[in-house]
């Protein structure tokens, strides 16, 4: 066991959960030397935003680098992770994020459901690890606590038919170089900008329910060539989302 009985009752209510220090400082050094030299080389995705540039990452991140392999499969994070859905977990996706220093705007409140491919939603969670420090200044993550619990959100209405949602409480959770935050896939959540002088580099990892199926999704892989997107685009409604590209996480117990 990672976590106490507290911790999982604790997620089951609110959709999240921040967790310090998965990594140790050497791990934190190895991951983000990888890290660095992979945003460097240029291949990264965009979101624009009205008032700027949201954020930028790379897609696959455990695809294109063993190094990114390993902190996506890490036995820490996915032993939690598998505490906190209470079943067994494949990885769906990894995405290395970068959001520059000043100059890049606020991540939107948004529900990751919506745009995974995924059927089983209820079971599928976000790992989100800082390899730099992440003050509120920084764009630390925000939280809705809760909110994956309103059932009325769905895909068709999503955040824009529910503006009581942004009335709902929230939790900022400034995070240290290797700690983590897990957040359900329907809990809302967003980032702050980041107003310093130093990128905040992140990876964020998906994990799905060993059972899961493709269901196909417009909001997702729109104008997207990355090397998930196209596999996904050979793949039939309700064919198993299992195998080589989504391997379960944890091979001992």
């Amino acid at each position: 066991m990672y976590l106490k009985a507290s911790d999982i009752t604790r997620y089951q209510r609110e959709g999240f959960l921040m967790v310090p220090q998965v990594l140790t400082p050497e791990e934190v050094a190895g991951f983000f030397e990888e890290a660095a030299a992979m945003l460097s080389r240029g291949k990264t995705l965009h979101w624009p935003s009205e008032k700027g540039m949201v954020m930028d990452w790379v897609a696959d991140a455990e695809i294109e680098s063993a190094i990114m392999r390993r902190l996506a499969l890490h036995p820490v994070i996915t032993g939690i992770a598998e505490e906190l859905a209470g079943r067994p977990l494949r990885l769906f996706k990894s995405e290395l994020l970068r959001k520059e220093g000043t100059g890049s705007t606020m991540t939107p409140p948004h529900i990751d459901e919506f745009a995974l491919p995924i059927s089983g939603a209820p079971v599928t969670l976000t790992a989100w690890v800082a390899l730099v420090d992440v003050p509120k200044e920084r764009g630390c993550m925000k939280f809705w606590p809760g909110s994956h619990q309103v059932k009325a959100v769905d895909e068709a209405q999503d955040l824009a038919s529910h503006p009581e949602m942004m009335f709902l409480p929230r939790v900022t959770l400034p995070l240290r170089a290797g700690d983590c935050t897990f957040h359900h896939a329907r809990t809302v959540h967003s980032a702050h900008a980041n107003e310093t002088h130093t990128t905040r580099i992140s990876l964020a990892t998906v994990y799905m329910d060993e059972g899961a199926r493709f269901e196909p999704r417009t909001l997702y892989g729109d104008g997207m060539n990355d090397k998930l997107s196209r596999h996904l685009a050979t793949m039939q409604a309700g064919q198993a989302l299992s195998g080589e590209c989504f391997p379960r996480i944890r091979w001992k117990d």
